[in-house]
């Protein structure tokens, strides 16, 4: 049974400097529309379970594989990262031993054994790669270092580590000679949402990785124009730029650390499963709102003309319609948390809720009015929660994991 705190066997030797089993790491790509997600679920087909029965039928024994961050269903990834241990009879050099100091991140292995390593972990990348279904692939697997940090913490539901509200200081841990681990040794992550503004998804091919958000006139943002049309039913409209940069706008309140309980999801059951209150602060370092190319790049002979005529035109669009990517630089991101930004920018772009609504769910604390109609003190500070956010999240189809990064140049 998989583990949700991702102590699983996987990572058993933690505390134990001297381990039996020798740790590898490699990227991994997914199409994620024909999976209920990465996790591990019964009688489903998920990511990580395609990963772990391709293991091990290879390996002929139940091997665990721990992944950075646990995508839902429909979700993609190009660069999530896993890590996986191997006993010392199914690799064929001698295991690496632990550091015994601080100045080096690599884990020591013997010269005439690097190159032995570095076949067998091609070689094993490759069979992987044909085991596998076609919508997951491997890449860059390696053998894993060793690191020094501090006592590990646990995880939260979505492969990030947690932090939990506590009164009391933990003593400081000393360092350690610790194996590298998927989650801990993350620094921060990357995701994007794919989206396309206008009448409709042009391109049915993108109907898996991108998502149609509809606009009428009622919805639309007070600089739009609005034009007749030969139908009856539908006034399109013109996006303008000046809507596009009030989107970027909105989507830049959530750079920097906020309170982040009104965009997660399942906090109180992953509260309940570990036994501790789960801080929901979380840093979001950088938010781009980046459009797209609405064609691919068909040229006549590698010279630099288009052999096409300009595909814009040819599909009708007006103003700023088009295919956009919301990039996301953050710390770590609670369940769903993505997906509900996203919702929830959308729907304030939309004019269907205010700005200061969403201001206000970004708090710590509800911020009210100290004294009521009776001048009497009103009650101050109440916890915001998922409930106090009416918006749905985001479509999983538009949201890819992009990339995990690490301290070194894995």
């Amino acid at each position: 049974e998989y583990n949700n705190n991702g102590n699983d066997s996987v990572d058993d030797e933690r505390n134990n400097v001297d381990r039996v089993k020798t740790r590898f790491r490699a990227r991994v790509a997914y199409f994620g529309t024909p999976f209920h997600g990465w996790q591990v679920q019964p009688d489903r087909s998920t990511v990580q379970g395609e990963i772990e029965e391709a293991l091990s039928r290879r390996f002929h024994r139940r091997v665990s594989v721990l992944g950075a961050g646990r995508t839902d269903a429909g979700v993609h990834a190009r660069g999530q990262a896993i890590h996986f241990d191997l006993f010392p009879d199914e690799i064929p050099f001698l295991p690496p031993s632990p550091l015994k100091t601080a100045d080096s991140i690599d884990a020591p292995i013997m010269e005439e054994d690097q190159q032995i390593c570095t076949d067998f972990c091609n070689e094993l990348q490759h069979s992987m790669n044909r085991m596998l279904p076609l919508d997951i692939r491997w890449k860059k697997l390696q053998l894993a270092p060793y690191i020094f940090s501090k006592q590990a913490k646990d995880d939260d539901n979505n492969g990030n580590a947690l932090d939990y509200e506590s009164e009391d200081k933990e003593p400081s841990q000393p360092l350690r000679a610790r194996p590298w681990h998927v989650i801990q040794s993350a620094s921060s992550k990357w995701y994007s949402y794919r989206f396309t503004l206008g009448p409709t998804l042009w391109n049915p091919m993108d109907r898996f990785t991108r998502t149609h958000f509809v606009h009428r006139p009622i919805f639309a943002p007070p600089s739009s124009s609005l034009r007749p049309s030969k139908s009856a039913n539908i006034e399109p409209y013109a996006l303008t730029k000046q809507d596009i940069d009030r989107l970027h706008t909105i989507l830049r309140l959530y750079e920097g650390t906020h309170d982040f309980s009104a965009f997660g999801g399942q906090l109180e059951q992953n509260e309940k499963r570990s036994g501790k209150k789960i801080s929901t602060i979380r840093t979001v370092y950088r938010v781009e709102l980046v459009k797209e190319s609405l064609k691919e790049d068909y040229t006549s002979g590698g010279g630099s003309e288009s052999i096409l005529p300009p595909v814009q035109d040819q599909l009708g669009f007006i103003g700023e319609e088009g295919n956009y990517r919301i990039d996301f630089l953050l710390q770590g991101a609670l369940y769903k948390m993505v997906r509900n930004m996203v919702g929830t920018a959308i729907e304030v772009w939309l004019g269907r809720m205010s700005e200061d609504h969403l201001m206000e769910l970004l708090q710590m604390h509800r911020e009210e009015d100290s004294m009521g109609e009776d001048d009497k003190p009103q009650k101050k500070n109440e916890k915001i929660g998922r409930k106090d956010n009416p918006c749905k999240p985001a479509p999983p189809e538009g949201l890819t994991l992009e990339c995990v990064y690490y301290g070194d140049n894995f």
